[in-house]
Formats: C-alpha cells, structure tokens, sequence
C-alpha cells in the first residue's frame, strides 16, 4: 500500500449560528451560485465563532443539511474539547484549528474571504514575530491536461504550454500562466496569495478563481471569453482585462 498526502481543495464554513433554520437557506444560495464549484466539494465548519452555544448544535442534522445540499461534510473545529466525542458520534473528524483552504463559505453573505487570524494581546506589538515567507517556484507543464486531471502547484507559479480539457483543475499558490486555450477550473493564490494572476491566451474556463473568490465565466459579462486575458483581484471582486 501507499499513503500519499496531496493538496485537496477544502471549503470551510464559518459558523455564525448554530440555528439550522437560518443556515440552510444562505448555504442554498451559494450553492446555487456556483454549483460547479461546490458539488461534491469537501466542506469543514468552523466553530470558533460560536463556541459558547456549541452544546446546543446539532451536529448530525448539520451533517445531514450539508450532505442534502450536495457537499461532503468531512470535519469540524473550533469548538470546546469535551464536545469532540458528540462530533465523533454524529459522523464529524475533528480537526486542529488552522488555515485548511483556499475557499470560504461563511454564513454572513459578505463575502468569500478565508478571515485572517487576528488572536494575540498587546504583548505581541512589543515582541514582533518576523515570518519568511517562501520564495515562488515555477512548475512548467508541457503535456495536455485531460478532463479529470488535477495539478496543483504547491508555492509555485504554475506554467501550462499545452491545451486545458473542460472537466480538468488547474491550482497553484502563485500565478497562472496558460499558452494554449484554457478551459476547466482554473485557481491561483490557492493558499491566500491575493497578488496572484491568471494569465491566459484563450479564455474559456468554467470557473477561475484567486485566494477563494471565485467567478463562473458563463455568469460574468466579459467580453474577452475566448480571447487573451488576465484575471486579477481588486478587492473582493475579479477583474478580466485584456492580456498585452
């Protein structure tokens, strides 16, 4: 046998009510937003923001509601310890609180953005933490991507000489460059690089994306489908541009 870790992408679901009732609606809105891009999709739900009304949650009929829905309900965190054993018995995988995706479903509609963590005191200004950040690589792919196929870039800008097949994933944590026409599901910035840019010379994706936000390009109202084009993120919202 072989055990083999690889990149999957996760959807985490930002609890901010533990009532069902009002949750089912607004998970049925983004679903039907996108439903390429969230059947089947795995989904963990973040409990940290309602920590305090955990022993009320029902966790088999939250499974059941996402499972209804058409997503994978995989794990939960963020919640008191003693109620690991009652997520256990409802069919949940705890997991360890942290940064799992690059795709965000919360139950305000704001917006699609993973939160950053903003935990700490006051000593932490005084006593600075400086991080290295990993330099981006460059992974070339010089063979068509097939229908089905998945390639994902860990911390690397991602270069695709041949022809993307419509069914097929493209993700990498830099950018994406496409030379030949572009089509499938297309993510740059997998893990929260908002710099990162799709660059391509024949726009036909079903869906792009960059640090969790998402466009289906059949529902935008581009003019360069088809076309050379450069996809990046000013805010909340994706931008097609012209490409040269």
């Amino acid at each position: 046998m072989k055990l083999k870790g690889e990149m999957l992408m996760l959807n985490v679901l930002h609890l901010e009510n533990i009532d069902l009732s009002l949750l089912q609606p607004e998970l049925q809105k983004k679903y039907e937003e996108a439903p390429q891009f969230f059947a089947q999709s795995p989904v963990v739900v973040d409990c940290a923001l309602v920590a305090e009304d955990c022993e009320k949650l029902d966790f088999s009929a939250l499974k059941t509601l996402l499972s209804d829905l058409g997503f994978v309900p995989v794990g939960v965190r963020g919640m008191p310890e003693n109620l690991n054993v009652t997520a256990m018995k409802a069919g949940w995988a705890v997991m360890r609180a942290g940064y799992v995706s690059v795709s965000t479903a919360s139950t305000s509609s704001e917006n699609n953005k993973e939160p950053h963590d903003q935990s700490g005191d006051a000593s932490v200004a005084q006593n600075p933490v400086i991080e290295t950040v990993p330099s981006i690589q460059s992974v070339t792919i010089d063979r068509p991507v097939r229908s089905g196929q998945q390639i994902y870039a860990a911390n690397a800008d991602m270069t695709v000489l041949s022809a993307t097949s419509a069914g097929s994933e493209l993700m990498a944590d830099g950018s994406i460059h496409a030379y030949g026409p572009m089509r499938g599901r297309v993510l740059a910035g997998a893990q929260g690089n908002e710099s990162a840019r799709i660059f391509c010379n024949a726009l036909q994706a079903e869906l792009i994306a960059i640090a969790g936000r998402y466009l289906l390009l059949d529902e935008s109202d581009t003019e360069l489908k088809g076309k050379p084009a450069m996809i990046r993120l000013e805010g909340e919202k994706l931008i097609i541009e012209p490409l040269g």
